[in-house]
């Protein structure tokens, strides 16, 4: 017998997917044909505790040999076509099957299980023209030293005749929502407010503890049309009211900021002027792909996947090098669950 080792696990990810770009005016997501994503890979790079983590092959004629395969799981072979852990950890991969009388074995590819870890949303409601705001800004550096586990969203308004250009068109039904009034205002997790003066340790407490949902962010940009696949999986099931997140987000936006804090020898921003020149914001809220507020999650059952998509013609204003999207699940009263983020054409997975 003939034993041939092939060079590429390719497990096709293969979903119908809704198609989705924001409507502003009301919230509502306008919806057309559904659209086709694959993603070649063996095996979903992390699952959750008991969740079943199916394997599929497809040869190099683009034909599905699933059925035909044993699968083995750190070497030992496994029943059937899928597998679940009910314990944490890393994990490998491979499968063998026949093919025109020869044995092909497949490359060996790692998975996880794991528990879900909390990612904290920060918003930081501001302005070009609004001179205290910095104060915020330096605070979400000093977290971002502290911390991976947060997802920032920096969202800009005009302040009447004090033109902001990364203003943000919905801003008004957001501050309504969340209570905000004067600038500066951060609120963590949508709905809990960040006062001054913005210690990281009221962020770093709770971010990275364990939690039951988890979101993993996939894109792809195709001639400025971008394509995005959010992913979630609940540990016990979805619940009434919860609503899912999409925005999209732009770093490294260069532009004036005023500055009141030039004269303040402990301010980061001493000495920099007023306005700071060429100022570099980050995190900046461009578009939101569901409904501001967010989009209904539909009733699903534990460690079943909710999965969606969403497209978008990306603005010629925008540089898509500096693109990054973040997705968010609320509960009926707005409050975030949990948030992801990820760069635009990276594949992330649950974390």
């Amino acid at each position: 017998m003939i034993t041939k080792r092939i060079p590429k696990f390719i497990y096709v990810f293969t979903i119908l997917l809704l198609v989705a770009c924001s409507k502003t005016e009301d919230n509502v997501p306008l919806t057309s044909p559904t659209a086709l994503i694959s993603v070649d890979k063996l095996v979903r790079k992390a699952s959750l505790v008991n969740q079943n983590i199916p394997f599929k092959i497809i040869n190099e004629e683009g034909e599905d040999v699933t059925a035909l395969a044993i699968f083995y799981v750190d070497g030992v072979e496994i029943d059937g076509l899928s597998f679940s852990s009910n314990v944490i950890g890393e994990f490998e991969v491979y499968g063998v099957y026949m093919e025109d009388g020869i044995e092909i074995t497949t490359n060996t590819e790692s998975f996880s299980v794991i528990i879900p870890k909390r990612k904290i949303v920060v918003e930081d409601y501001t302005g070009t023209w609004c001179g205290f705001c910095p104060r915020v800004t330096a605070a979400l550096h000093g977290l971002e030293e502290e911390t991976d586990n947060i997802a920032v969203v920096a969202i800009h308004e005009t302040a009447n005749s004090f033109p902001d250009p990364m203003h943000f068109d919905q801003v008004q039904i957001l501050k309504d929502a969340y209570d905000v009034e004067g600038f500066p205002a951060a609120r963590v997790n949508r709905s809990t407010n960040w006062a001054q003066p913005h210690l990281a340790s009221d962020i770093t407490s709770i971010a990275g503890l364990d939690t039951n949902l988890a979101i993993a962010i996939n894109s792809q940009v195709t001639n400025n049309e971008l394509l995005v696949q959010v992913n979630v999986v609940y540990e016990e099931g979805s619940a009434p009211g919860d609503k899912l997140v999409v925005y999209l987000i732009e770093d490294t936006i260069i532009y004036d900021q005023v500055n009141y804090y030039d004269g303040d020898n402990t301010s980061p921003y001493h000495n920099l002027g007023d306005p700071i020149p060429n100022f570099v914001h980050n995190d900046v809220l461009r578009k939101s792909l569901t409904g501001v507020l967010g989009n209904s999650i539909p009733s699903t059952e534990a460690l079943t996947e909710y999965i969606t998509s969403f497209q978008i013609s990306v603005s010629s204003d925008y540089v898509i090098d500096n693109l990054k999207v973040v997705v968010m699940v609320v509960d009926d009263n707005n409050t975030a669950k949990n948030a992801q983020f990820a760069q635009l054409s990276e594949d992330k997975s649950y974390e």
